[in-house]
């Protein structure tokens, strides 16, 4: 049994017995997004679907889980009364005429988007630090980075701003500024959600997702889009099959190496395994994204590039050139070698539901610190990209340290629902989630209104 407090699930009894108004909570989360002056781009100033929301709920005709819930959204997720920037100056007026197919049906959920979070330039980097609005700081420690390139979607749940946002992941824009921030991240199996209005970084592995103070507030999300009428078969599912991935498996990186979290997952995984996971194999992972990536964001980014190179930020700038070199060839062979991968993966795990790694291997960078920790932050990250399976990160916290740690979780194709299920296990024997979480940098209250 899960014993997280779900902040959907509280805020949504607040609304339904009357101690709190959706108005009320719109407001707050605007207040605090305004404080937090490095987590939004563009806040929303008008309340009036908060205030439809109460109509709503005092008709008792409410949509959803989500009715009257304050939420953000990645700046790079086009919303018709937001401005929609991507970070950059590029489109630093641009506002969209309708929502993205994933905005329109939080709307219809009755969601209240109470603001833009801030992003890397064009979702093109993992650190979250380049941008034309500036640096998400680390909710733990102003010195260091967020991580990228959902940093403020990040940042505002850890800030208890809003207690779910929506974020993008091309090779681990969700799970890792989820990781270094310290809350829960998703990213489902590739075109599980829809991208429909969504700027593009690389479509071949670009996947939507939500970033959450628990488990179960993923679930409620994902459950909302799905149409599923209810998710407590799924979150109670028995008898899941564990493995510890060995990270050179992957990458090579250090590993999951925290002996709390190893007494956990080893005594998890003794439990549901029957054998361990096997060596290594020949792909390099890192090496095929970065080419297809490279390849298919100069595609998109090509007009700008020729027509306003000045806005752009300099390394964004450098990085979006570098694939015009890359061949159409090139691209094949790496596409044909995911999609051997993906038979090689799905072969060696017949028998594991669910596989257990570290999110990321190292702590959160300073800021300063840009030599080669980009791709130590992607490491444990981007081969559930390439191969679209779902994937989750659920933080938690050692005595020693201020910073975060965190687990990452993984499923099949089209198994969300078990990852969602081990997450919510997995959140429990590691007593994360909302409790204890102390970060200093900004106030934090679990009452509605604060």
């Amino acid at each position: 049994m899960n014993t997280q407090i779900s902040e959907i699930y509280s805020l949504r009894s607040a609304l339904d017995n009357g101690s709190v108004t959706a108005k009320e909570l719109s407001e707050t989360a605007i207040r605090r997004a305004t404080a937090a002056d490095d987590t939004f781009i563009t806040i929303a100033q008008d309340t009036s679907r908060a205030e439809a929301s109460d109509r709503r709920i005092q008709a008792r005709e409410i949509r959803s889980p989500l009715e009257g819930i304050p939420i953000a959204v990645k700046d790079v997720i086009n919303t018709a009364d937001l401005k929609t920037t991507m970070g950059s100056n590029v489109f630093a007026d641009y506002q969209p005429t309708q929502n993205a197919t994933l905005v329109q049906q939080l709307d219809d959920a009755g969601a209240n988007i109470i603001g833009k979070t801030n992003t890397q330039e064009f979702s093109y980097g993992i650190r979250g630090d380049s941008g034309a609005f500036g640096v998400v700081t680390n909710p733990y420690d102003p010195t260091r980075i967020a991580g990228g390139s959902s940093s403020g979607s990040a940042a505002a749940v850890a800030r208890d701003i809003v207690p779910l946002a929506v974020g993008t992941d091309t090779a681990g824009s969700i799970r890792v500024p989820a990781a270094l921030c310290g809350v829960v991240g998703f990213k489902p199996t590739f075109q599980l959600l829809d991208t429909t209005g969504i700027f593009p970084l690389a479509p071949s592995f670009d996947t939507v997702g939500f970033l959450a103070s628990t488990v179960q507030d993923i679930a409620v999300a994902m459950a909302t889009l799905l149409r599923e009428k209810n998710m407590s078969e799924a979150l109670s599912a028995p008898n899941l099959r564990y493995a510890v991935l060995e990270d050179n498996l992957i990458y090579g990186g250090p590993g999951l190496k925290d002996p709390h979290a190893l007494e956990v997952v080893n005594s998890l995984c003794a439990s549901r395994v029957s054998h361990p996971v096997g060596s290594g194999t020949d792909f390099n992972f890192m090496e095929l994204y970065n080419v297809v990536r490279a390849r298919e964001a100069f595609l998109i980014h090509e007009p700008y590039v020729t027509q306003m190179p000045e806005k752009y930020q300099p390394d964004i700038l450098m990085r979006v050139k570098a694939g015009e070199t890359i061949s159409e060839t090139q691209v094949a062979e790496a596409q044909d070698q995911i999609a051997k991968a993906a038979l090689v993966y799905e072969q060696a795990f017949a028998n594991t539901d669910i596989l257990l790694s570290s999110t990321v291997p190292i702590e959160a960078p300073l800021l300063h610190e840009k030599a080669s920790s980009a791709e130590a932050l992607m490491s444990q990250c981007v081969i559930w990209n390439l191969l679209g399976w779902p994937a989750m990160t659920i933080p938690y916290w050692i005595s020693d340290s201020p910073l975060p740690r965190s687990l990452q979780i993984i499923g099949k194709p089209g198994q969300d629902a078990k990852v969602i299920a081990a997450g919510t296990h997995l959140e429990d024997l590691l007593n994360t989630g909302v409790q204890g979480r102390g970060i200093t940098s900004t106030p934090r209250s679990k009452t509605p209104i604060a």
